[in-house]
């Protein structure tokens, strides 16, 4: 297995390994020993189908069905990302850096995504490093740093959550889904890696809303600073093409998903596995 790093240090791209072929108990303290120093991997040209995803996925522990999907009923973990010329992608929604589903009490630890068709021109991913940001902000405001390590903040769905279950879903399960999600969840605006208690800053453009205990102005104008430290130099892009496979430490990152291939059509099969609630850093 050869492992390409980043010129950062964040992300890398894994070659020399066959994923359909199986993975051995070898190679799946490698592939997660990688995960946890780089946060994100991409393994180019693997072409798994879904059962060979989850089982890629299960080396880091049980595979999670979507809760917005298990608050309905569904059982398949495999989830599918969808865009053609009648499903464009929507500005303000993925294309904001976010923690998938953070406005759950559980947060996914990893997160396994398999590139079915891919457009040819722009749909990359891209990854920020939650670990950097941090740190960034250590060096250049550690007032700023000291006290956010004693705040929570409210992450929720947001307005247009309702919205796009409507349209999935109709306007009755759309609101039986709702009514389990819209009070969102307080999380730890400094937490602590499940695996490696290396400190995080735990927000996110995409759900998070306001810093608990403060008023709105000292809110927004706090979160608008730490939604900028996602920016800069500690970013991974992945440009997809049909077979790709990326794996993400979803507590590590934040992620943002592309709104610049127009109507093409893009499909990329999804599934998280294990879980743990946001913990705060000692």
């Amino acid at each position: 297995m050869k492992v390409e790093v980043s010129s950062t240090g964040f992300g890398a791209t894994v070659s020399s390994i066959d994923l359909r072929a199986g993975v051995t108990s070898e190679q799946a303290q490698a592939i997660r020993a990688s995960l946890d120093t780089h946060g994100v991997l991409a393994f180019p040209s693997q072409h798994l189908d879904d059962d060979e995803l989850g089982r890629f996925a299960g080396i880091w522990g049980e595979l999670q069905v979507h809760p917005v999907a298990a608050s309905i009923g569904a059982t398949n973990p495999i989830a599918v990302v969808f865009n053609d010329e009648d499903h464009p992608p929507a500005e303000g929604g993925d294309s904001l850096f976010h923690t998938d589903y953070s406005f759950h009490v559980q947060i996914p630890d990893v997160a396994v995504l398999r590139s079915v068709t891919a457009p040819s021109t722009g749909g990359a991913t891209t990854w920020s490093d939650a670990a950097a940001a941090l740190r960034k902000l250590q060096a250049t405001d550690p007032q700023t740093a000291a006290r956010i390590r004693t705040l929570d903040a409210l992450h929720d769905p947001g307005p247009r959550f309702r919205h796009e279950m409507e349209i999935r879903m109709g306007p009755e399960l759309a609101a039986q889904v709702a009514e389990q999600f819209v009070a969102g969840s307080l999380h730890p605006m400094v937490a602590a890696h499940p695996r490696t208690s290396e400190e995080l800053l735990f927000v996110n453009a995409g759900f998070t809303r306001r810093v608990d205990g403060v008023s709105k102005a000292e809110s927004d104008a706090l979160l608008a600073q730490l939604f900028a430290l996602f920016d800069g130099d500690h970013q991974f892009s992945h440009l997809w093409a049909a077979g790709d496979v990326v794996v993400w430490d979803e507590h590590r990152t934040v992620h943002r998903g592309p709104s610049d291939f127009g109507t093409q059509r893009r499909e990329l099969h999804r599934c998280t596995a294990g879980t743990h609630p946001p913990r705060r850093a000692d």
